[in-house]
């Protein structure tokens, strides 16, 4: 039964990480399959050297943990071209699009798909 249990596990993230409840501690103790860095060390990223420096150490983290590091709240070119540079893979926020109805998600990613075509970036849903 174990090993039904451990083939069904389903993705496990830290959200909000680096604040609140979340701490290197869930790192350690519980099956992360990925980290969702806190906004508030996005919004000041290219401004405040020291949220620089924890995003920097944080996509560090979890590339030697093998897992995946998903960055929130990207509203500005600015704060993308640093994080692409800083090694980030996933990211979301406003700067990609605001909240939509569902019924408008897949006509939006078509768009995309076809406005990235050739650049090399991709959208992931």
């Amino acid at each position: 039964m174990s090993g039904d249990l451990l083939l069904r596990r389903r993705p496990v993230a830290a959200d909000d990480f680096g604040t609140g409840y979340s701490s290197l501690s869930h790192v350690h103790r519980l099956p992360l399959d990925k980290i969702k860095i806190d906004r508030s060390f996005v919004a000041d990223i290219n401004h405040n050297p020291v949220s620089y420096k924890i995003v920097k150490s944080l996509t560090g983290l979890c590339d030697d943990m093998e897992i995946a590091c998903v960055v929130e709240d990207v509203e500005t070119r600015a704060q993308l071209d640093t994080l692409r540079r800083l090694g980030c893979h996933f990211i979301q926020g406003y700067y990609f699009a605001k909240p939509m109805p569902a019924d408008a998600i897949d006509d939006h990613l078509t768009k995309e798909s076809r406005r990235l075509e050739g650049t090399g970036a991709k959208v992931v849903a």
